[in-house]
């Protein structure tokens, strides 16, 4: 029998707009290179320079590190299995960070998203925490909560850059923690505003269609069951 949710579904998948697509690689620093090499605290020390995370550079401290779930420290990835700490073993010095460049269209805006943690299973790891991020030439400092939650806290973060060439860099650096020991940085991701959910004119002729054959089949249905 012609159902009417088949009808419906056809003018959703119409009228609907497109998916946000998300411009960067690897936003949760997942190990899909199989480079990952963790010690017994599930964590990678990366010097500066270093390429083993797919589609990111690390910068600026003597180190950043990228931990694993399962790590002793009370801190599980805000999303996927892996995330970074900018502030490395060190903890001191400068912190640590990373950059990916992109491709971009020129005078169109994107949104940047990101996580930025704090706290976790010892005092010391406690917030607030800041990150310098930059992208299309705005920069800002962006802080988190305060305190020492365990497990650690993620807290989202957002702005917004035109770009003003094909290709735009993005980049986060550690700027300041109160415990001096972790600054967390995951779930990272580049999108433009949707398209707005207006189908074209050919597809308004297909709805349309699809509109008088539902009817017609009602119709037929109806003399069937009178007869």
């Amino acid at each position: 029998m012609y159902k009417p949710a088949l009808l419906f579904t056809v003018i959703f998948c119409l009228t609907v707009g497109h998916a946000k697509a998300d411009a960067i690689t690897n936003g949760s620093f997942e190990n899909s290179m199989g480079t990952f090499v963790g010690d017994v605290n599930h964590v990678d020390e990366l010097s500066s320079g270093s390429t083993v995370i797919s589609g990111w550079t690390t910068l600026n401290g003597t180190e950043t590190a990228w931990i694993q779930n399962g790590n002793p420290y009370g801190i599980p990835a805000a999303d996927g299995s892996y995330f970074l700490d900018l502030t490395g073993y060190t903890d001191v010095g400068k912190f640590g960070g990373v950059s990916q460049t992109f491709t971009t269209t020129p005078g169109t805006n994107y949104t940047v998203t990101f996580d930025l943690g704090y706290g976790g299973a010892y005092s010391v790891l406690r917030g607030p925490v800041s990150v310098t991020a930059s992208a299309g030439g705005v920069a800002g400092i962006f802080t988190s909560g305060s305190g020492s939650p365990n497990p650690a806290v993620w807290d989202l973060q957002t702005f917004q850059f035109t770009a003003t060439s094909s290709t735009s860099t993005l980049s986060f650096i550690g700027a300041s923690t109160a415990g001096g020991d972790y600054i967390g940085l995951d779930n990272v991701h580049v999108e433009t505003p949707s398209v707005s959910p207006v189908p074209e004119p050919g597809s308004f002729a297909l709805v349309l269609s699809g509109i008088g054959f539902f009817g017609q089949m009602v119709r037929g249905v109806r003399r069937g069951r009178a007869g």
